[in-house]
């Protein structure tokens, strides 16, 4: 046994002398430090050059998903970026009806777009982008989804404030085309897939400020408020009361949701526009806030905010309840530092709901008729009542440090 040991060799051994000229060869045509092949790519990207709608098959759609799942390398990318490649998808876009054969050309911008220069790039070509622009024509969610995903990418950009130029994106706008298309989407589609991505999109879009713009002015009408209130109700038809939200998608796109209506809140004309819209605002936002007890988070916070902006229209005393019971427990979470004051020094969410929830009071004492008021205050517990008018004196109060205790 021992001399058998001693004989095993201890490195790999060398490959047959047949396959090292093949091998010479695969190293030879490989993309970067990749195994895909660059005659295999130039073989692909000529079907697109070469490409009708009476060519296309299984084959092909094999291949070219392919090609999208190898975008995926930063190596394949530089390659196809040598190629021309927004020259090629552009010039097979315009020849092609076939969805999806556009949605899979479309993808594949888009996992390229992952890579910083090929967005700086793409802004550069006018006739790609102003085509893909055109595609928000097409009522296919499949292309749909792709787009949104490439344009979000750029819009990231922008709020990242890295140079990039805002001028496609402020064209679209300005003359509402891009704001139209978003709507039109909120308020027909029913694919759920479809409906978070324009959401995240919208989200970025409004919290764009750019030379002191605040983007979200372009997107605050009535019919957008109408296209989230039925973005709202496709999403979450099934949803129970005495549960959270039934997947992390759709409690990613409740918090861009409530996210984006607080960007209304901001100037008066949203604060108007959400108040012709209160009662079925209100109705979805005291449903969040109704969520099981442990749901402290930024969705809850945005949902009072709205309800806050709102209140003029819409208060009911389920609401009221609800907020003066989240601030009981809130209060019992808290620490207290040596002087028995509360410590207001904290960055988290428990201080940002706690700001958001005596506001609401602050508005409930001097906006709801003040018979509706006492009527909803007598039948909450009597210690809710006194937290109730502490909160508001806490928030009348010039100094903090002479907060009621």
């Amino acid at each position: 046994m021992d001399n058998q040991k001693s004989e095993t060799p201890c490195c790999n051994p060398s490959a047959p002398e047949y396959l090292i000229g093949d091998l010479e060869k695969m190293k030879g045509d490989a993309i970067g430090d990749t195994l895909y092949s660059e005659r295999w790519v130039l073989k692909t990207l000529m079907k697109i050059i070469k490409y009708s709608d009476d060519s296309w098959n299984e084959e092909l759609e094999s291949e070219l998903c392919a090609l999208w799942d190898m975008t995926l390398e930063k190596d394949v990318v530089n390659f196809l970026m040598d190629q021309n490649i927004f020259l090629i998808v552009t010039d097979a876009l315009q020849i092609s009806l076939n969805n999806r054969f556009i949605e899979i050309l479309v993808g594949i911008l888009g996992n390229m777009c992952c890579q910083e220069y090929v967005r700086i790039e793409l802004l550069k070509c006018e006739d790609t982008i102003t085509f893909l622009l055109k595609l928000f024509d097409r009522p296919e969610p499949h292309i749909l989804i792709q787009l949104v995903r490439l344009l979000h990418s750029i819009a990231w950009d922008l709020v990242k404030e890295s140079g990039f130029s805002a001028v496609w994106l402020e064209s679209e706008l300005s003359n509402s085309r891009l704001s139209k298309h978003i709507f039109f989407i909120l308020n027909s589609s029913t694919n759920e897939e479809l409906l978070c991505c324009v959401l995240e999109f919208l989200n970025t879009l409004c919290g764009l400020e750019i030379s002191d713009k605040d983007f979200s002015q372009y997107f605050c009408s009535p019919e957008m408020i109408t296209g989230m209130i039925e973005c709202w109700k496709e999403l979450y038809s099934g949803w129970s009361l005495d549960e959270n939200f039934p997947s992390k998608a759709l409690c990613k796109a409740a918090s861009q949701w409530t996210t984006v209506l607080t960007s209304f809140t901001g100037y008066e004309t949203g604060r108007t526009i959400l108040c012709h819209h209160g009662v079925p605002l209100g109705q979805i936002c005291k449903r969040i806030i109704q969520r099981p007890d442990d749901c402290i988070d930024d969705i809850l916070i945005s949902s009072l905010s709205v309800l806050d902006t709102i209140i003029n229209v819409f208060f009911d005393s389920d609401i009221l309840k609800r907020v003066l019971y989240l601030l009981n427990m809130l209060l019992n979470m808290q620490s207290y530092d040596e002087t028995n004051k509360f410590n207001r020094d904290s960055d988290g969410l428990e201080a940002l709901l706690l700001n958001c929830i005596e506001g609401y009071c602050l508005s409930a004492s001097t906006k709801v008729v003040q018979t509706v008021l006492h009527e909803a205050l007598s039948s909450c517990p009597e210690n809710h009542v006194l937290l109730f008018w502490k909160s508001v004196n806490d928030k009348q109060a010039d100094d903090p440090g002479e907060r009621a205790i």
